[in-house]
């Protein structure tokens, strides 16, 4: 077999002698003759980019070694991973589990698309093993799950998940966007494939737009091949500011936890004290529903925290509107620390009805913790809830 068109683990990448990586902006590879362009094709060697092009497998090869995956295959986005991951796996007719619980965009995919195409969806609660095991019986062909969630930070047991969707004959599709490795690796709790919207930790630095899905050679064959029919490959430039990234990301998002979990303390003990927070949401606190999961399940809790301010919009909003240090905006799992209001942004497409059955309060506040000063981003929460 010639090169696989998607980065494996054990491939060498780079050129030889090289400390850093090349960027390749090319979009032909000139052939010597006839059977060099016949081999071409058929994938010795390069061939054309959108067919996989130098930068994507590198960045593949390194998310691959992160996860403890065979390879990876990288898409223009992380919508467009999980696009490829429910379309390239399933069909007309078959039928995918999914959690309750995930981003909005995700469930925008699952309620207005995959019914157009004949896949039928079922929703459950993943923190309830009855509604698990009830939902992933066949014929479900994929059960999918964000752990950590969006955006309240819940943690899913992902082996007893996975159990339950092995026992049906049935793959385990884990959006793990909020923690990336290696503080967390869902392929050693058991789950087929891992998901990360690249745009957030893996990139960490509000610059780059991609996605990833790391797994087995027997699902990236097939998800590299839809992939190449659909167009989505991430760009060379941006593969290449993804694995920049990557040398870094360890002491990112160690940094990023150390003071999120201060944070998070912070704000619970106003909340002990009964002031103008409700609830804080973060799995380092040991009064979280899920803190014993995520010791568990992972090397450190995360750096996304999300807490609810009394007086619903109307008190989240004026809190909001003070922060000075945290910037006001979407996305997240980058450098610099922002926050958004989940009913405006990130959930804004549910009913009032699904937001309460998903537990979504009005007044909640998600903050992505960044690499300032820890003291500055307390003060900061400080004066904008007037303590």
């Amino acid at each position: 077999m010639g090169q696989r068109p998607y980065g494996s683990k054990e491939e060498s990448t780079g050129a030889e002698g090289a400390v850093t990586q090349d960027l390749t902006r090319s979009t032909i590879f000139a052939a010597r003759d006839a059977e060099h362009f016949r081999a071409q094709a058929q994938g010795e060697g390069e061939f054309y980019p959108r067919y996989g092009h130098p930068n994507a497998r590198t960045f593949e090869a390194r998310m691959a070694a992160l996860e403890g995956a065979d390879g990876a295959v990288c898409f223009a986005s992380g919508m467009a991973t999980l696009h490829g991951v429910f379309c390239g796996l399933l069909q007309a007719g078959d039928t995918i589990a999914c959690s309750r619980d995930v981003y909005g965009g995700t469930g925008d995919l699952l309620k207005h698309d995959l019914g157009r195409f004949g896949i039928e969806v079922r929703r459950f609660d993943p923190f309830s093993e009855e509604e698990t095991v009830a939902a992933v019986q066949p014929p479900v062909k994929l059960v999918h799950v964000e752990s950590p969630t969006n955006p309240l930070v819940r943690v899913v047991d992902l082996e007893r998940v996975a159990g339950a969707a092995h026992a049906a004959g049935a793959l385990l599709s884990v959006d793990a966007t909020f923690v990336p490795p290696p503080l967390q690796r869902p392929l050693e709790r058991g789950a087929d494939l891992v998901v990360h919207s690249a745009t957030k930790f893996l990139g960490g630095h509000h610059d780059v737009l991609g996605g990833v899905v790391s797994g087995r050679h027997e699902q990236l064959e097939m998800l590299e091949a839809f992939r190449r029919r659909t167009g989505a490959i991430l760009g060379p430039d941006r593969a290449w500011l993804l694995t920049r990234s990557l040398d870094t990301l360890e002491v990112r998002v160690r940094h990023m936890c150390m003071t999120a979990a201060r944070l998070a303390s912070f704000l619970d003990g106003l909340r002990s004290e009964g002031g103008d927070i409700a609830a804080v949401h973060y799995p380092g606190l040991s009064r979280h529903p899920d803190f014993e999961i995520a010791t568990r399940q992972m090397l450190m809790p995360g750096s996304m925290l999300a807490f609810e301010v009394k007086h619903g919009l109307e008190g989240a909003t004026a809190v909001y509107d003070r922060l000075q240090r945290i910037t006001r905006a979407p996305s997240l799992g980058g450098t610099e620390s922002v926050a958004l209001l989940p009913l405006y942004s990130s959930h804004a497409g549910l009913t009032p009805e699904e937001r309460a059955e998903a537990g979504i309060a009005d007044g909640l506040i998600r903050i992505s913790v960044g690499l300032e000063p820890a003291d500055e981003l307390e003060a900061d929460l400080a004066q904008a809830l007037q303590v």
